[in-house]
């Protein structure tokens, strides 16, 4: 009976064990299913997923929500020629400095590349366009250090920003914010639109 007993609690404690180490697995694969791994912003799949809950919110509550779509100005440049992994190093940098000139309760994700969107909750279109020239002014300030010296590379950042809409649906307000960033781009980059 004592063998039983003990061989029971052992492997009650392996079971107990292997759980442990589940629920952890999964946590893990659930953080990486949701996150981008180069600027461990949320992804695209997981910002898609918070404005979809976001808008809803705006549209029941009637809560401003303004959507930004933000592209890194002439990043192909960068990765054609210093390359991609110095490429990288802007994307991580780009988004460190968004991040922290945004408020706590803004969400940033990487859309693709080097596009991003920025959802700001709860922000009227005058606060938020001020927002966003204090984050275009911090980008253009940055500059990335070069692991092996040389001189550091200096980008700059257009945003297009679209505030939603009560009879907006989720596709209209990403478009209306793309098509803000691309005016942006045509009118000569560098800026909000």
């Amino acid at each position: 009976m004592l063998i039983l007993r003990e061989q029971i609690h052992r492997e009650r404690q392996g079971i107990m064990r292997s759980t442990d180490e589940f629920a952890t697995a999964q946590k893990r694969l659930l953080q990486d299913a949701l996150t981008d791994p180069l600027t461990q912003l949320p992804n695209r799949r997981n910002g898609l997923d918070f404005l979809a809950s976001e808008l809803v919110f705006a549209q029941s509550s009637g809560a401003p929500l303004a959507c930004l779509m933000l592209d890194i100005d002439h990043f192909k440049a960068v990765n054609d020629t210093l390359g991609h992994s110095k490429g990288d190093l802007v994307l991580q940098a780009f988004a460190d400095t968004v991040r922290h000139s945004v408020r706590e309760t803004d969400v940033l994700a990487r859309w693709g590349g080097e596009e991003f969107v920025l959802l700001l909750c709860d922000t009227p279109a005058e606060e938020a366009a001020a927002l966003l020239g204090r984050v275009r002014q911090a980008v253009q300030a940055m500059r990335v250090p070069l692991p092996q010296g040389g001189e550091p590379i200096a980008i700059t950042v257009s945003i297009g920003l679209a505030c939603h809409v009560q009879s907006g649906t989720l596709a209209h307000t990403l478009e209306r914010a793309d098509k803000a960033l691309y005016a942006a781009k045509a009118q000569g980059r560098n800026r909000v639109v």
